[in-house]
Parts: C-alpha cells; sequence; structure tokens
C-alpha cells in the first residue's frame, strides 16, 4: 500500500547486555562451528521482562515524538507486538504497557499484533493504514519487545541465528516527522507454515523449551517440499514485495541508500535476503549491528530505524528499504524516506 502522508515522528529501543558468543561456545551453550557460519559477535541477554523493556522504549519514541511537536496521550493508537513470553500468562501486557506510556483512561483499545518475527512490519502496516482512514485520531505508538531466556535455546532456536533480548519503539504521525513512510507492502505463502509446526499434535497446554529445529527438519521430511523448494519460495515472496513496495514508493532497488534486513547470521543474510536480487549488492546494512545484537524477535525492523535516526546515519533524501518475515509464512517490505521538511503540524 501506498501513503503519501505517514510519518515516523519518533523512536525508541533498548537492549539486554550483549554478551560475547566465546562465553557460550567456552561453556557449551554454543558450537564453535555454527558461531563461524553465523559470524555473531555478542548476543544481547536481559534480566527485564518484555513489557519492562517495551515501557523503556516507548517512553524514548514518545518524548521523541512530542519533542517534534507530535500529540501522544489517550486518543493515541496503540498497538504492542511480541513473538514470545511476555512474563505473565493470559495477561493482556498491550494494556499495561498502554497505561504506562499513555495514561490509565484511554480512548481506544490496545491490541497485541502476533506476526512472529514480523511484527514490526505487522504492526507499522495496521498502524499506518489506521492513521490514513481516521483522521480524528492524531497518533500511533507501536512498541515491540522480547526475551529468548530459559527454557528457550536461544543459540538454536532456529538455523542460521542466535536470538537476543529487545524491543523498539516508534511514534505515527501526519504532516511531518523524521522518516517518511512511503509504502508498505505483505504477502503470506501458507504452504511453508509447517516449517514451524513440524508434525507436532495439536495440545491442551504450552510445552516449554520448544524444539523449532525438529519442526522444521519434520516438515522436510514429510511436508512434501525440499530445502531447495523452500529457498525458492521464500526468495519469490522477497522479490515480490520489495518490488510491489519500491513500484508503489515510486522507487528502484539502485536508489535504495540502506537495506535494512532481519538481524540473522552472515550466511542467511546473504542467501536469505540479498542474493534473490541477483547481482545486487546493497550500499549501506545493518548486519555488523545485527551481529551484536541477536535476531530480536519482531524487534528488529524498529531497533534498526531507531538505530539510524538515533545514531544521524541518514543523509537528507535518504531512502531505506525495510525486509520483514516471520514464521507462518509471512513477508513484508517498507520504503522510507528522510525529508527535511518544516513542521506544519
Amino acid at each position: 500500500m501506498r501513503f503519501d502522508d505517514i510519518w515516523v515522528a519518533g523512536t525508541g529501543g533498548t537492549l539486554g547486555e550483549r554478551v560475547p558468543v566465546e562465553r557460550a561456545v567456552a561453556c557449551g551453550d554454543y558450537s564453535a562451528e555454527a558461531a563461524r557460519s553465523t559470524g555473531q559477535v555478542s548476543v544481547a541477554m536481559s534480566r527485564q521482562a518484555p513489557p519492562e523493556m517495551a515501557v523503556a522504549a516507548g517512553r524514548r519514541a514518545v518524548k521523541s515524538a512530542e519533542d517534534g511537536g507530535a500529540a501522544v496521550g489517550p486518543d493515541t493508537f496503540y498497538l504492542h507486538s511480541h513473538s514470545h513470553f511476555q512474563g505473565v500468562d493470559m495477561w493482556p501486557a498491550a494494556c499495561w504497557i498502554a497505561g504506562e506510556l499513555l495514561g490509565t483512561e484511554l480512548r481506544g483499545m490496545p491490541m497485541s499484533v502476533q506476526a512472529a518475527s514480523n511484527g514490526s512490519l505487522g504492526a507499522l502496516e495496521i498502524a499506518a493504514t489506521v492513521l490514513a482512514a481516521r483522521p480524528e485520531t492524531p497518533s500511533a505508538l507501536i512498541t515491540v519487545a522480547d526475551r529468548f531466556a530459559p527454557p528457550a535455546d536461544r543459540w538454536y532456536l532456529s538455523p542460521g541465528m542466535v536470538f537476543g533480548d529487545g524491543a523498539a519503539a516508534a511514534v505515527l504521525t501526519r504532516g511531518s516527522g523524521q522518516l517518511r513512510l512511503r509504502s508498505l507492502v505483505s504477502e503470506t505463502d501458507a504452504t511453508l507454515e509447517g516449517l514451524s509446526r513440524g508434525d507436532e499434535p495439536f495440545r491442551t497446554a504450552p510445552q516449554p523449551g520448544a524444539d523449532m529445529r525438529g519442526r522444521t527438519r519434520a516438515f522436510l521430511a514429510h511436508g512434501g517440499l525440499s530445502l531447495k523448494d523452500v529457498r525458492r519460495r521464500s526468495a519469490e515472496r522477497t522479490r515480490s514485495v520489495v518490488t510491489r513496495a519500491l513500484d508503489e514508493a515510486g522507487k528502484s532497488l539502485d536508489e535504495i541508500d540502506w537495506f535494512v534486513t532481519p538481524f540473522v547470521g552472515r550466511a542467511l543474510h546473504q542467501d536469505g535476503f540479498v542474493r534473490p536480487f541477483d547481482g545486487y549488492t546493497p550500499r549501506n546494512t545493518l548486519l555488523d549491528l545485527g551481529l551484536t545484537t541477536g535476531h530480536l524477535g519482531p524487534a528488529d525492523g524498529l531497533y534498526a530505524l531507531h538505530h539510524l535516526i538515533r545514531d544521524d546515519l541518514l543523509a537528507p533524501g535518504a531512502t531505506v528499504l525495510v525486509l520483514g518475515t516471520g514464521m507462518g509464512f509471512t513477508f513484508s517490505a517498507a520504503v522510507l524516506t528522510r525529508e527535511d521538511t518544516p513542521c506544519v503540524r
């Protein structure tokens, strides 16, 4: 979808302590071979629960947006996204986070977006669409947060990456902001859904320590698709969402200044996100950042935008392409630009 007047007015982010991968290798938690393959340098590990991290990131985003003149308060549309346990069973984390950030009496309903690792762009798409459709809504706030503490095995939860703990947030407005959202496109290939389910039966209660790699192996053994088929279908969907998003934004791949992908290992970054575009070499990526944080679940995309803005890495006129993928299997691409315009709120 093309967006004409949706802006990122403020961002925030927080990470756990970055722990060197060598410690995990020395303890036997992670193999030296896997570390060489991914290129992971360190991984963020937090003692805070994800909602606490979401509040920390959200406060930074709200302050940044309000400093720029955005209106953030009880009328703000709010979404929270996560892929893992939020600290309390059967608990609406989004309501608590919203109460901490926007006040306890809201003129709207806080909601959670369940899009697995594609939560940043999934929530961004919903929030932008709501702002485009509801002129009476002044702004939207998104938070995303996850922590992959035991019994989750952050080292081997999914092939080609290590999972880190962190949160990110963004405030969307109209009129002006730090980045302009030009387009956002999503697609789903449900043929690949079984990669995250395998052949497990439906149960009546959660099972701790989900074996995601085992599910993938089971799917490849019995799902009728080979690993080559999975890679081909994933590449097709990645190319499709990028092509559509660029067309709707009026941009070409050669005009992209920052090519932002999920925070995965070096090999998966190349094979899953660069190689589908034959002969393309990105000008700038955040691969090295991700190799210090780990894959932050749904927070990668918004944390990447926060990093680019906070560290003043975007030149005037710069164009950013953000890719997102999530179990299910979903694919998204967003195009944003930095446009230094006077505030017209």
